[in-house]
């Protein structure tokens, strides 16, 4: 009986699969939806478990005694444009410097800019550091590590320290201590390279001058100010008196002050709003995949009722006529479940390269549960839709399907 029930289901696959082979056009069109919603959700999570875990990483290193000081905006929100033009300049620094609790504060200039080294050109991340503060940022604040040469001193231009990654991927040559790239049309010379830390916040950036990076006016505008609390415990606290400050010099919230926690929250919050948004499309395209594969089944049942009726006639089963139209609409599943895990890995990792290209730290998080979660959701889609197909055929009365023409 093992046996029979076993060559059955061999039967049931190879059925199935004549029957895509036979209306292939149909089948693509069908497993298309399937193909667009799963691959939709896979670049969704895996870009979404990605920069959480950069964050974290990024967060994790700085420790839960440091605050982030950052333009604010009004209404819109600590990731909105600032309600002031006016910037965050040393004069901020020197007053977080003087708040109680206080003992380091480094204002932070973060730019894009495109580099050439020999015949390539990169766009790469750039964090502008008053050379003074470049000790504390490193060794005080505990961020990276010099692997090799040294960080730039105060009065030199036009020298960089770079991330692990950018030294050794970014151009066909690894780059080395005393090479010479070309920034802004002038010669600058590589006076460090970092420890690889594994966050691509870092790993990913080159360090200058804040000087280089000073506007047309030469004046210095900072992204951030990172400000690092004595007293763990009083995070909060030293954090709320930083945000006074900041309201008192600039304006209600025209800066915002936020600690890892409060950021990693921020951050969250965005992740799993545009993944509510794009799951939703992603749940969309799958019920008119489902749609599609019910239709599909429909028709094939339609065009197959004389052969329903010689397998009926010959001693199949209600159950055995069930199996064979599932088996069918599973395989569709399948088979749009494993192009869905593909197209949405290589656009995550393409997504990935094309902003890390233009300086944008990226990273995605793919894992084999993720991709078996994407097939068996798939494979369910498939069944779902196509049960009611299979009952109907598995309901037909042989002699009338003997009679269809």
């Amino acid at each position: 009986m093992i046996f029979l029930a076993l060559e059955f289901e061999r039967e049931s696959l190879a059925m199935a699969f004549n029957s895509i082979k036979e209306r292939k056009l149909r089948s693509i069109l069908t497993a298309l939806g399937i193909i667009i919603g799963i691959s939709a959700i896979i670049a969704l999570v895996s870009i979404g478990e990605g920069t959480n875990a950069a964050v974290s990483s990024a967060l994790s290193t700085l420790g839960g005694n440091t605050i982030f000081i950052t333009s604010g905006g009004g209404g819109g929100g600590g990731f909105g444009p600032p309600s002031t033009s006016e910037p965050l300049g040393k004069k901020d620094v020197t007053d977080i410097r003087g708040i109680n609790g206080v003992d380091l504060a480094i204002g932070i200039i973060v730019k894009s800019q495109s580099v050439e080294f020999r015949d390539e050109t990169k766009q790469m991340n750039f964090f502008g550091i008053d050379p003074k503060d470049g000790d504390k940022f490193f060794t005080d604040l505990g961020v990276v590590q010099i692997e090799d040469g040294r960080f730039f001193k105060s009065g030199e231009s036009h020298v960089v320290v770079l991330g692990h990654n950018i030294a050794v991927k970014s151009f066909s040559d690894e780059l080395k201590v005393n090479d010479k790239l070309t920034i802004k049309g002038e010669k600058t010379r590589i006076v460090g390279i970092l420890k690889e830390t594994g966050s691509s916040q870092y790993d990913s950036s080159v360090i200058t001058s804040a000087d280089d990076l000073a506007d047309s006016t030469g004046n210095l505008a900072y992204t951030i100010i990172f400000a690092r609390v004595n007293n763990v415990d009083r995070v909060d606290d030293i954090a709320n008196n930083v945000q006074k400050k900041m309201d008192d010099s600039h304006g209600k919230r025209a800066f915002l002050v936020f600690t890892p926690k409060q950021l990693s929250e921020q951050i969250g919050t965005v992740t799993n709003t545009l993944s509510l948004t794009l799951g939703g499309i992603a749940g969309i395209a799958l019920l008119v995949a489902g749609i599609g594969i019910a239709n599909t089944m429909y028709m094939s049942v339609m065009e197959r009722t004389r052969e329903i009726g010689i397998m009926k006639a010959i001693g199949a089963t209600n159950k055995n006529v069930t199996e064979i139209f599932l088996t069918e609409a599973a395989l569709i599943g399948l088979i749009g479940g494993i192009v869905g895990d593909i197209i949405g890995v290589a656009f995550s990792n393409i997504l990935g390269l094309v902003l890390t290209n233009y300086g944008l730290t990226f990273s995605t998080k793919v894992t084999y549960q993720l991709l078996l979660l994407g097939l068996g959701f798939s494979v369910g889609v498939g069944v779902l839709f196509g049960f009611l197909p299979a009952r109907k055929a598995s309901k037909m009365n042989p002699i009338e399907a003997l009679r269809y023409e």
